[in-house]
């Protein structure tokens, strides 16, 4: 470790490729560090996101006009532009503070931590040193500083399991505060596919009664209507502005059969998909 003026530091570089920084968030560096007597970083401010996990002591953080005791096992993260200061809780030499950073930039990496609970107002998580989780700081640190061939997908692997055990335990279907937010999403993302409105109950977790009763309250049209809206609209793209057959398109639309296709496109359209390409194409001069 590197002895700086008032900490023991080991820190490893990155350097994101072009594919890293198309993803949205990257790894810039991460590291080990222990702290010696009277150490106290700051008052300062971050370019990027910093995220700090205590292995070991206890730290005081000032970001702010708020301050906040963290202990093992909880993490905290520097937000750019934001005035911060850290120290040492009482220090003690056989058993010092011990951190572990990861520092991420990237337009989606405010996003992410927003996503796990943290925020400016609130930059700091309890308990946040799940079982895995030194390991997979641990898979970080190994990585971050390959520059072989496929490394930056480990590294990117690597970056998603940290959020995905930083945001907990998954919530039980029902739960979720979104969940008629989520049925919409789920809708639009997978209406090609045949679902049926009962896949949509079974994601969303709720009484079939009760997404029907608040997807019209809010969205003006019953889920059942809103798939069929989202397949005829998309149909008659695929009529009018590609050279798929009738029959393609029903099957590329999750329907089983042709018949079946036509006859919900008439009823959506009154006319029938042959008639209506033949209606909305424009014949070349």
């Amino acid at each position: 470790m590197k002895e700086m003026a008032f900490e023991y530091v080991d820190m490893k570089y990155c350097i994101p490729s072009d594919m890293e920084r198309k993803s949205g968030i990257w790894i810039l560096r991460t590291g080990r560090s222990i702290a010696k007597s009277h150490y106290y970083v700051g008052p300062k401010v971050s370019e990027n996101y910093s995220l700090h996990f205590v292995l070991n002591g206890k730290v005081s953080l000032v970001y702010g006009e708020e301050e906040v005791t963290l202990s093992e096992g909880d993490a905290f993260c520097l937000f750019p532009h934001i005035r911060y200061s850290y120290w040492e809780s009482n220090h003690h030499p056989e058993s010092p503070l011990r951190t572990h950073s990861v520092t991420l930039n990237g337009e989606f990496a405010v996003s992410a931590l927003n996503r796990i609970g943290l925020h400016p107002h609130k930059p700091f998580i309890r308990n946040a040193m799940k079982a895995e989780l030194p390991g997979v700081l641990n898979q970080i640190y190994e990585c971050v500083d390959d520059d072989t061939l496929g490394s930056e997908f480990a590294r990117q692997k690597w970056v998603y399991h940290l959020f995905e055990l930083l945001s907990g335990a998954p919530a039980k279907k029902g739960t979720r505060s979104n969940w008629l937010e989520q049925s919409l999403h789920y809708m639009d993302s997978h209406y090609m596919e045949g679902i049926t409105v009962t896949d949509v109950v079974e994601h969303a977790g709720v009484h079939r009664t009760h997404l029907y009763c608040e997807f019209i309250r809010v969205h003006g049209i019953s889920p059942s209507h809103y798939l069929m809206k989202l397949r005829m609209e998309r149909a008659a793209a695929l009529l009018t502005e590609t050279d798929v057959s009738v029959t393609e398109a029903a099957f590329s639309l999750g329907y089983s059969n042709l018949h079946t296709f036509s006859r919900a496109f008439a009823k959506y359209h009154h006319t029938s998909p042959t008639a209506y390409r033949q209606q909305y194409v424009l014949v070349p001069t």
